[in-house]
């Protein structure tokens, strides 16, 4: 990657970049009631009453928690003011520790810009503005980088321990993009031809990366409109698939201010995709948009989940996420039975039908009763 490049992506993404993404973020999780709410054309195959059924509930006592990782013993949080520890917790939330992380680093600007992802046996932290990657043994907990020649950018994750999906932004494209960043030759490289720019290049390809480990596919699903796309470990587009909404544009206006080269919302954004995890072939993405068949209370009170099959892009069903002390649902992970999110301050659990066995159950719920 040119030099004269990477300077231009640090600029952009220390102005106008990163207001937008954090608008973006901002719109996405804020509550049902601070907007509008859509119905849809479509209709949701709904899971029977009691299929999901809450287990636990911990209190971490603030709100700037977030999950960076789960195995099949232990759930990984982190903290957006605190990136220098880690917390672990068993499934049950029970069994709690708190693990410190020394970060080897001698000069880091806005170290709350750092971002955690667990994947055993390390934990990588990541700063795009730096830019750096730093990876720890869980053990130890000591984060070095290892990455000389980080590329800036928005996101990272992880694919295996020499290789990460990255998403940037790109002065030459005018949009955000996805590269793959290595320790090894060519180091950077990127793929402009998966994300699809509209209206603009920021708010209209902004999205959420996940990726398999079981089916070694990344998956960008995009927040403002109806279509997810998934990638082999090499960055090559294998498919794109539609969610049930018919939201194939993103709906929004900004306009430019040319005095200090900055971007502004001249109209609320329509979320269609709130939050979404990907557990080996199955996504699980927390809607944004009321289909034809439900209730408007329980849409408003509760987080719908639809889930899809990403190996064929087909919706599979849906059921609802109770709201816990009237905070729904806002980020969130899936392993098998077992859901875990945050819900405002608390760590909460669930366990959930597998989609194993929720397709063999052809009874589903329709919630049009009351239906406003």
């Amino acid at each position: 990657m040119k030099r004269t490049d990477k300077k231009s992506l640090l600029l952009i993404g220390l102005c106008a970049v990163a207001m937008i993404a954090v608008l973006a973020g901002l719109y996405a999780l804020s509550p049902l009631s601070s907007y509008e709410i859509y119905r849809g054309s479509f209709d949701r195959k709904f899971l029977p009453e009691g299929s999901v059924e809450r287990t636990a509930v911990l209190d971490l006592g603030l709100n700037s928690f977030y999950l960076s990782g789960i195995t099949d013993d232990a759930i990984y949080v982190s903290n957006y003011t605190a990136p220098a520890y880690l917390m672990r917790a068993d499934h049950e939330l029970k069994d709690t520790a708190v693990l410190p992380i020394n970060i080897q680093l001698e000069k880091v600007d806005n170290p709350r810009q750092f971002r955690a992802r667990v994947q055993p046996p390390y934990i990588y932290l990541f700063h795009g503005i730096k830019p750096a990657i730093l990876r720890a043994n869980l053990k130890e907990r000591v984060a070095r980088q290892f990455m000389q020649d980080s590329a800036y950018f928005v996101d990272a994750i992880p694919i295996d321990t020499t290789k990460f999906a990255i998403k940037f932004h790109s002065k030459i494209q005018q949009a955000y993009q996805l590269a793959l960043e290595t320790s090894y030759e060519p180091y950077f490289k990127p793929n402009y031809n998966i994300l699809e720019k509209q209206k603009d290049g920021l708010f209209s390809v902004d999205g959420i990366m996940h990726y398999s480990k079981e089916l070694q596919r990344l998956v960008y699903i995009y927040r403002y409109r109806n279509q997810y796309n998934v990638i082999d470990q090499d960055l090559n587009l294998v498919n794109r698939f539609n969610t049930l909404d018919t939201i194939s544009w993103a709906r929004f206006e900004t306009a430019r201010i040319e005095s200090d080269n900055s971007f502004t919302l001249t109209s609320q954004p329509s979320v269609t995709q709130r939050s979404s995890a990907l557990d080996g072939q199955y996504l699980y993405n927390i809607s944004g948009i009321m289909s034809k068949n439900e209730n408007e209370d329980n849409f408003a009170a509760n987080s719908v989940v639809d889930v899809y099959n990403i190996t064929n892009g087909n919706y599979l069903y849906s059921f609802y996420i109770p709201a816990y002390k009237e905070h729904r649902m806002i980020k969130f992970k899936v392993l098998g039975d077992y859901l875990v999110g945050i819900q405002e301050q608390y760590l909460v659990s669930y366990h959930i039908p597998k989609p194993e066995k929720s397709l063999s159950n052809t009874s589903y719920h329709n919630n049009q009763l009351g239906q406003k």
